[in-house]
């Protein structure tokens, strides 16, 4: 298995892996989706609320603001020595205390939030929770703690993932010679893959497969023929978009710790299973 890092920033990482099967691929895709652990608040103490919203409503808010994660620090509950009733092991303390001196509504944001951690903080300072009205306050206090999503999305550790085709298109231009219209691929190619700046035979553009989303529609409207569209096998292009709540890094490493870790619980289990001859 080989693989090629495309691009790389704090919020996306887009690689092509080779000699991968499909299986394989999606079984990656749904560990990251729904397995890997993240840090969310799970529990509100609203102590003073003169906002306009109700308790609930600014609970679920602090909930879905994506926090920095330490798994190195911090267990899932149900694996802390605690038993998940809450300790330095497993549970984050943050606690919010605005009040409205000024004439004017006064917004509170995610950077309001004061953790016992500063490894474990918004990751976004700036994320709107509430608004309030001069001489009013919030307080409240809020626990956070290692969650997956697919218990609650809102430990979700990705914003988005997705793999596709490796696209390979073969484009035999010498066919356009004949050709009555030579500029309809261009036209009808949605991601712009072929160049008719010369206005005489269309090209296929360098490095066609990081944006083709083989749609063929550049094969079906080609009058000559001359456009084949495929795909390579055991080849996939993924994108991973965060939100900043863990490394890419980390975030690799813990797919594969966690895919390992079924393949022996699934070995352990099936070895305890008496199979008739």
């Amino acid at each position: 298995m080989s693989l090629e890092v495309l691009e790389k920033s704090d919020h996306k990482l887009t690689f092509v892996v080779e000699g991968l099967s499909i299986e394989m691929a999606n079984a990656i895709r749904r560990i990251i989706l729904t397995e890997i652990p993240a840090m969310a608040i799970d529990e509100v103490i609203i102590l003073k609320n003169d906002s306009p919203l109700y308790d609930e409503i600014i609970s679920h808010r602090l909930g879905m603001i994506p926090l920095k994660t330490d798994l190195k620090t911090y267990n899932l509950p149900r694996d802390c020595s605690c038993g998940g009733f809450g300790c330095p092991l497993c549970q984050v303390s943050l606690t919010c205390e605005v009040t409205n001196t000024t004439n004017m509504p006064l917004e509170i944001y995610s950077g309001d939030l004061k953790s016992n951690d500063p490894k474990i903080i918004p990751v976004d300072p700036k994320i709107p929770i509430v608004k309030i009205d001069k001489n009013d306050k919030v307080i409240l206090e809020a626990y956070a703690i290692l969650g997956v999503a697919k218990e609650h999305v809102k430990w979700q550790a990705v914003s988005n993932i997705f793999y596709r085709f490796y696209p390979i298109i073969d484009f035999d231009d010498t066919k356009c010679t004949k050709c009555t219209d030579k500029c309809i691929v261009f036209r009808m190619c949605p991601e712009k893959l072929y160049d008719f700046s010369d206005k005489k035979t269309p090209k296929l553009v360098d490095n066609y497969w990081k944006t083709c989303t083989l749609c063929n529609s550049c094969q079906q409207v080609c009058p000559e023929g001359a456009i084949k569209v495929n795909w390579k096998d055991n080849t996939y292009i993924f994108s991973i978009e965060s939100d900043g709540v863990l490394p890419f890094n980390i975030l690799i490493e813990k797919v594969f710790e966690i895919f390992l870790g079924k393949i022996d619980e699934f070995t352990e289990r099936l070895g305890d299973i008496e199979i008739e001859s």
